[in-house]
């Protein structure tokens, strides 16, 4: 009995207060946003700041990759064969005749384990391959000067062919190099 009461009363108060603004003859409902877009309650979620960064270039610099040749351990699959007994019944008959023969049959299988054998090599990476650019005047600012970024190859080939002193503008990967 609880339940229905329940439904009953959730009903009575959804119908008091409306399901929208656009049902005919509701007196409740949800209010339109007012206001300059982007303002109000159902507004969306403002896009990330562009990221691109200008200036007058200054320098580049490529650091290169490094690279160590290490070792670590070889592991191979070492297989035995190995036998276990299986045991097999059979029945014949039915009540008091009913007769159990029991037999055992050789089955044979692998038991493989990863085992070490020698060592091998491999080259490591100890430095990774970065390139970056120095601005001047970030942004217009000229108390910016000498503001280093880390940025993709090819905004470094670009940079490289200008003079320095030159406009650029980049978005880059990240502040400091």
């Amino acid at each position: 009995m609880r339940p229905v009461l329940a439904a009953v009363l959730l009903a009575a108060l959804l119908t008091a207060c409306g399901s929208g603004p656009d049902e005919a003859g509701s007196r409740g409902g949800r209010a339109a946003p007012t206001g300059a877009v982007g303002s109000g309650v159902d507004a969306a979620e403002p896009s990330p700041p562009d990221r691109t960064v200008s200036g007058l270039r200054d320098d580049t610099r490529h650091v290169t990759r490094r690279t160590t040749t290490g070792t670590r351990p070889r592991m191979v699959n070492r297989c035995t064969t190995r036998v276990r007994k299986v045991k097999h019944t059979s029945t014949s008959g039915t009540g008091r005749r009913k007769r159990t023969r029991t037999w055992y049959s050789d089955d044979s299988y692998k038991d493989c384990k990863k085992v070490q054998q020698g060592t091998t090599g491999y080259t490591r990476v100890v430095r990774r391959a970065r390139w970056c650019v120095e601005l001047d005047d970030v942004g217009g600012n000229s108390t910016k000067d000498d503001v280093w970024y880390e940025v993709e190859s090819d905004v470094y080939r670009k940079a490289t062919q200008l003079k320095e002193g030159a406009k650029l503008s980049f978005t880059p990967l990240r502040r400091g190099c």
